[in-house]
């Protein structure tokens, strides 16, 4: 099934413009657009048919449409594993894009962004998105750490050798950050430590990289200088 006929689905069973487009990464130009050339229609087209039944009705503010028994995802729902799942877009950010219409705030997208991304059905179904996501773009947990170690040391090395700036010091955070995470490190004293182990590492690798006419040539340079 192609990305045309999936969004077809979602509009179907009553998915907005702008949800579709999001999820797709599409215009919402190009939704209506696929709308008119494929001819989606909601429910019975005759003019004295009863107008369909709305999928989304705005819940009260700051909550999320309350879950049915059923393992079938409501489409604010979807949008959130998709985000979450698929952008690898933090919870409470695609809480708030997936109940835009109830408008929460940041503090609730928080709170019922965790309370929805450890629901069953919700985290079977990230479970299964971030998967496909990661057999598509060939990734793994060795890949993603190495890559984050990688901009972890050119954003410190960048730190010595310039100076503290928010570009260099906010990507050497960030990546600290996404290391511990994905290795379930959450105590700062652990966090410390890790930080710690990466940068012995890497200074054990670039001793162990030098031979010994290398270190004859760094010797002579040195004697050179004096």
């Amino acid at each position: 099934m192609n990305k045309q006929e999936q969004a077809e689905k979602d509009y179907m069973a009553g998915m907005k413009y702008k949800d579709i487009a999001a999820k797709y990464d599409v215009s919402i130009n190009t939704v209506k657009s696929w709308k008119n050339r494929y001819g989606w229609q909601r429910g019975n087209s005759k003019k004295d048919a009863s107008p369909p039944k709305r999928v989304h009705t705005k819940p009260e503010k700051g909550a999320h449409k309350k879950e049915d028994t059923s393992d079938k995802l409501t489409p604010s729902q979807e949008l959130f594993c998709q985000l979450v799942g698929g952008k690898r877009m933090p919870l409470y950010r695609a809480y708030m894009i997936a109940y835009e219409e109830s408008e929460p705030s940041v503090s609730t997208a928080m709170t019922n962004g965790s309370k929805l991304a450890k629901e069953e059905k919700v985290a079977l179904r990230i479970t299964k998105i971030s998967e496909e996501a990661a057999a598509k773009h060939e990734w793994s947990l060795d890949k993603v750490i190495d890559s984050l170690t990688f901009l972890h040391d050119e954003a410190k090395a960048d730190v010595y050798q310039y100076g503290i700036r928010k570009a260099n010091s906010d990507a050497m955070l960030n990546s600290l950050d996404c290391i511990t995470n994905l290795l379930h490190i959450s105590d700062e004293g652990v966090k410390a430590k890790a930080e710690a182990e990466i940068a012995e590492a890497r200074a054990k690798s670039v001793d162990t990289s030098f031979n010994d006419e290398d270190r004859t040539i760094i010797v002579d340079d040195m004697e050179d200088d004096n």
